[in-house]
Formats: C-alpha cells, sequence, structure tokens
C-alpha cells in the first residue's frame, strides 16, 4: 500500500513539474535564442548563448521526460541546474517573495527535483514499465538457464524453523560386553532312565579268540554279542506262537505206550 502511494504521489509530482518546465521552455523557444541570449546577458550570466541554449533545450526536453516518466532522475538533474543558475543570477538579491522577484517559486521547484533525482519518478511511467519488464525477462533466462530441480533446491535452502533449537538430552555410551571366555562343550543328552550306561561292545570277527584284544576300544554291548536283554524272545518262541494263530494246526503224535 505504501508503495503504490508513492507512485501515486511521484506520478503528480513529476507531471505538475513537467508541465511548468515545458511550459517555460516552450517560451524561450517562440521568442528564439537572440532574445533569450539578450535576456540572459542583462542577468550577469557569463556565457549567455551557451547558457540560454543549454536552458531552452533542458526546460523543454527534461519536462517532457518528467511527464512521461523516462529517464526521471537525468531530467531532474538537468533542471536542477537551470533552476540553480536561476537563483544565483537572478533571484537571489531579491529575497524570497516571488512578488519582488524571490526565489519562492525557483526554491518549490528545486525541491520537487531533488525528490525525484533522490526517490525517482515510481513506477508509473515508461521507467516502472521498462523495469518490471527487465526483471520478468532476467527471470525468465535464469530459469531456462538453470538445471532441473535447482529451483526447488534453492528454495529449500531457507531454514524452516526459526525458532531456539530444542536441547538434545545427552545419552551415556553404551556399555562394552564382556569379553567371551573359553567355550565350554554342549552337555550331551541325558541318558533315558532304565537304559544301561554300559558301552555297547564290538562283535568279535571270526578268527578271533575270546577276549578284548590289547588296545580295542570298540564298544560292546552289555547283553552279549547277540544284543537281547534277558527275557528277550527267540526264534523258537517266535515260530510257535505264529502256529497258535495259524488255521493249520500241527498233529501230534500219540505217546508210544
Amino acid at each position: 500500500m505504501k508503495r503504490f502511494v508513492f507512485d501515486v504521489a511521484a506520478l503528480i509530482s513529476r507531471v505538475l513539474i513537467g508541465v511548468i518546465f515545458v511550459s517555460t521552455g516552450m517560451q524561450k523557444w517562440q521568442a528564439g535564442l537572440g532574445a533569450t541570449s539578450k535576456m540572459f546577458t542583462q542577468a550577469g550570466v557569463p556565457l549567455p548563448q551557451l547558457a540560454a541554449a543549454y536552458a531552452m533545450t533542458a526546460e523543454t526536453l527534461g519536462g517532457a521526460l518528467l511527464i512521461i516518466g523516462l529517464a526521471v532522475r537525468l531530467g531532474a538533474l538537468a533542471l536542477l541546474g537551470v533552476l540553480a543558475g536561476a537563483f544565483v543570477f537572478v533571484h537571489m538579491g531579491h529575497g524570497i517573495s516571488s512578488k519582488t522577484g524571490g526565489w519562492e517559486f525557483v526554491g518549490a521547484l528545486a525541491a520537487g527535483c531533488v525528490l525525484l533525482l533522490a526517490l525517482g519518478g515510481g513506477r508509473i511511467g515508461v521507467d516502472g514499465v521498462l523495469s518490471a519488464w527487465y526483471r520478468r525477462r532476467r527471470v525468465q533466462k535464469q530459469a531456462a538457464g538453470a538445471p532441473a530441480g535447482a529451483g526447488a533446491g534453492a528454495a529449500s535452502t531457507e531454514p524452516m524453523y526459526r525458532g531456539p533449537i530444542p536441547a538434545v538430552p545427552k545419552t551415556s555410551p553404551p556399555e562394552r560386553a564382556a569379553p567371551a571366555g573359553p567355550r565350554t562343550p554342549p552337555a550331551e543328552p541325558a541318558t533315558p532312565s532304565g537304559e544301561p550306561t554300559t558301552p555297547m561292545h564290538r562283535a568279535e570277527t571270526p578268527g578271533e579268540t575270546g577276549g578284548t584284544a590289547a588296545g580295542d576300544t570298540t564298544p560292546r554291548h552289555p547283553y552279549g554279542d547277540q544284543g537281547r536283554r534277558p527275557g528277550d524272545l527267540n526264534e523258537e518262541d517266535m515260530s510257535d506262537i505264529d502256529a497258535l494263530f495259524s488255521e493249520d494246526h500241527p498233529t501230534r503224535k500219540p505217546p508210544n505206550r
């Protein structure tokens, strides 16, 4: 909002100042260079012809630049030169009031030109249009020349969080594990209850004599070479059991009398 107010105020100021200078410059052009030079000679201005040509050109051209808003600072600087000469050689010895030929009117115009020289003519004018076009063109060139994702990377450089950084609690370093000692051999499976713990013995091969040869470490069976427990059925017992359940029962011979 403030920038818009300044643009409007600058537009009004420079247009009014420009119209005043264009009007006085056109009067000098209508009177001619000779008449203007004669007037400057009577006022005691050095180099009257050169000063008259400068004043006529600066007032007309500089006023037009202020009106359209083109090169406002340059036009204001040129008009300040004309006003400085008028103040020193014409109005300074006549006081302030314009009725007595003082510098009242010249001072007001000079103040307006100083503001335009310092602050510019605003965005409403040729300078504002050209400046906006130049900025838009520069942004387009940067966007076209930048690699893909450069804009996102540039935008991500702005920190997201601006508040104070919360303190992170310090954690104690993890304790080192105790060095592993010598590994103990795995425990052997427990022997079922009722099973003999005597090692199995190796069957003797044919040709071996009874007894265990010296240095023989082969485990031996606790129930002999047959490997049967006391009370186990042998082959004859199994054949008698099969005969009981078979259909053909063997006939027994009567005992001899």
